[in-house]
Order: structure tokens, then sequence, then C-alpha cells
């Protein structure tokens, strides 16, 4: 198990991630990462991580292919 520090920064609120915790997310500092509930809510779930440092155009890919089901139900 690892343990987080939850802290106030400004009007934010922040989880310190450790080194482990970064490895086991996959995590790089500058990235994304996005979390969602597990299927029964218990926990969250790391689903992508996204940096953006290398290519300006990764952004917009990502959010088509994220989106892209809702896409084409919509394209019908």
């Amino acid at each position: 198990m690892i343990a987080l520090k939850v802290e106030k920064i400004g009007d934010q609120v922040a989880v310190v991630l450790t080194e482990e915790a970064l490895a086991l997310l996959g995590a790089e500092i500058g990235g994304t990462l996005h979390l969602e509930p597990s299927a029964d809510g218990a926990a969250l779930v790391a689903v992508t991580q996204e940096v953006w440092l290398d290519d300006p155009h990764a952004r917009g890919r990502a959010f088509l292919k994220r989106y892209n089901r809702t896409f084409a139900r919509l394209g019908s």
C-alpha cells in the first residue's frame, strides 16, 4: 500500500505522489494523469497519461481517440 499526502495549495487540493506511485502509475512530471472510477466505484483507475511536450498535435489526437465512439454516433 502506498500512502499519499493530500495538501491544499491556494484554492486547489493536490495529492503528493511518491516516486513509487509515479512509477506504478506510469506518470511523468509535465504529463496529465486521467483517473476514472473502477467498475464497482471502490477505487480510481489510471486510464492514460499524456505528455504534450514532444508532440504539439498529440493532445488533439488523444481527444479525437477518446471521443471517437461519440463522434461516430453523432455522424450516423
